[in-house]
């Protein structure tokens, strides 16, 4: 049969994001990468409501549960497709092969009930039902449930060893280990520190004179082998990273909701825009954050992109995190850690930040700008756009000239998106700013909080000269009128 996509409803064709998105989003402490890879696909409008509708499913126990044993088996399976193309002789192949097929048919036996009334879990679970309906199937279960008494004794014994631990005796759960630490035990020997290590695989020789000992019976794990072997698929051990990425998220919900942060499913609109109420930046739940504060975001039609600027610690990577996160969540069919959105059409997520703010060491500036070429190529009007202090590594005057030219080009292709910059005088461009709210009766208190503002840095200076009571009119309470020529000085 072909096994359907819990992930996809239909083909999607977008470009994968780059695991970098990932890492600079900080959303790596949450989701293996290899999940990551596994999803970095960003859905389009028929793939995310699905997915949306598949996630809210899953919030309820049952639902969960099911998919954690069914991810539980699709490991299982994984590992037994692993010994199984790996086989060093027939003997392995054919038993590998049984013990293959009975763990698939336990997993189509699950997942045949995964029904729960959205379109991803329906289809996949109505695909398994008629897969198990097939006169072809009902042959091979038969076929097995008479193999298993046998290949029960074949892995008892060791013969058939893929992650079994050797035990003393059919139906014994004590092992040759816990033997010997009990007599260990009573002779006061103390018990030694273990070191775990996967089984080993018996040498080809022995199991073909273990299938020379019963050759019957391994002549019928062969012709099952020959007669049921187009009835597996590889393609089966594919939805352990589906159903692994689903529980992983799941995980990451509940941590988000353990800190009182509320989820969201946001709302598809026409057009372009973002438009998030208390959007929050997750990822400091990493550091055991417990006051994370929230802000709106608004990317419209008219002002789809943004410098941001402030103090320094004032909250503004965090902000362009707490965005990123926010979209790159949109595009996974995920909720939203936030109290409301309401967003349009992304086609992808591109970040740019400094090397020495990611985890592989800092960057040179061939390097970073490298990265900004790379961007440039692969954008597309749709996509969002985040930039950290972008050609930091360069001289003031190089990053001057370099930061006009890309937020002027990023700026005339209207793509959605924010610039952090500490760069002046760039008002020029007609490009709106977003700066770092700061507490005016405490000049060392960040409120971490982004608003739009009107002008660049005139704000900054303002807010300096009045804590300095420096203003012109602080200055002319001490000292007197100033004439015009002193004001300005």
């Amino acid at each position: 049969m072909g096994y359907p996509s819990l992930l996809y409803l239909t083909q999607p064709t977008r470009k994968p994001m780059a695991l970098s998105v990932f890492e600079d989003l900080q959303l790596l402490h949450f989701m293996p990468r290899s999940v990551a890879k596994a999803v970095r696909i960003p859905c389009e409008r028929d793939n995310l409501l699905p997915r949306q509708k598949l996630f809210a499913s899953l919030f309820r126990p049952e639902a969960r549960a099911c998919f954690a044993e069914l991810y539980t088996l699709s490991t299982e399976l994984a590992a037994l497709h692993d010994t199984y193309v790996s086989a060093r002789c027939d003997a392995e192949r054919h038993a590998a092969f049984a013990a293959l097929m009975d763990a698939e048919r336990r997993f189509g036996a699950l997942a045949s009930g995964a029904c729960f009334g959205d379109p991803l879990s329906d289809r996949f679970a109505m695909a398994f039902a008629a897969e198990r309906k097939g006169s072809r199937y009902s042959a091979m279960s038969e076929s097995l449930d008479q193999l298993l008494p046998f290949l029960d004794e074949v892995g008892e014994n060791a013969l058939l060893t893929h992650k079994e631990t050797v035990r003393m005796a059919r139906g014994s759960q004590a092992t040759y280990l816990d033997r010997i630490l009990a007599c260990a035990k009573t002779l006061g020997v103390e018990k030694p520190r273990i070191r775990r290590t996967e089984p080993r695989r018996l040498s080809p020789d022995l199991l073909a004179a273990a299938a020379a000992l019963r050759p019957a019976e391994f002549r019928r794990l062969q012709a099952f082998y020959e007669a049921y072997r187009p009835l597996y698929s590889e393609a089966v051990t594919y939805y352990r990273k589906e159903l692994q990425f689903y529980l992983v998220m799941l995980d990451f919900f509940d941590r988000i909701r353990e800190a009182d942060i509320p989820l969201t499913f946001p709302t598809l609109c026409e057009g372009r825009g973002i438009t998030v109420t208390e959007a929050y930046d997750v990822s400091l739940l990493a550091k055991n954050e417990t006051n994370i504060i929230p802000n709106d975001v608004a990317f419209t039609e008219e002002e789809p992109f943004f410098f941001l600027t402030g103090a320094n610690g004032g909250g503004k990577t965090t902000y362009l995190r707490t965005v990123g996160i926010a979209a790159v969540l949109f595009l996974l069919g995920c909720p939203l850690p936030c109290r409301a959105a309401e967003i349009g059409e992304i086609s992808s997520v591109f970040t740019h930040f400094p090397r020495d703010e990611r985890f592989d060491g800092s960057g040179r500036f061939v390097e970073e700008n490298g990265r900004v070429k790379d961007i440039l190529n692969a954008m597309d009007d749709r996509s969002l756009i985040l930039l950290n202090e972008t050609y930091s590594t360069t001289s003031e005057e190089n990053a001057v000239l370099m930061t006009e030219k890309l937020a002027a080009e990023l700026h005339e292709k209207a793509v959605l998106g924010l610039y952090i910059t500490h760069q002046h005088g760039l008002n020029e461009l007609g490009i709106p700013y977003l700066n770092v709210l700061i507490d005016r009766s405490d000049a060392n208190r960040r409120t971490y909080k982004i608003a739009r503002q009107k002008s660049t840095g005139g704000s900054f200076a303002r807010d300096i000269l009045e804590r300095l009571e420096l203003t012109r009119e602080a200055l002319e309470r001490r000292f007197g009128p100033l004439s015009d020529e002193e004001g300005d000085r």
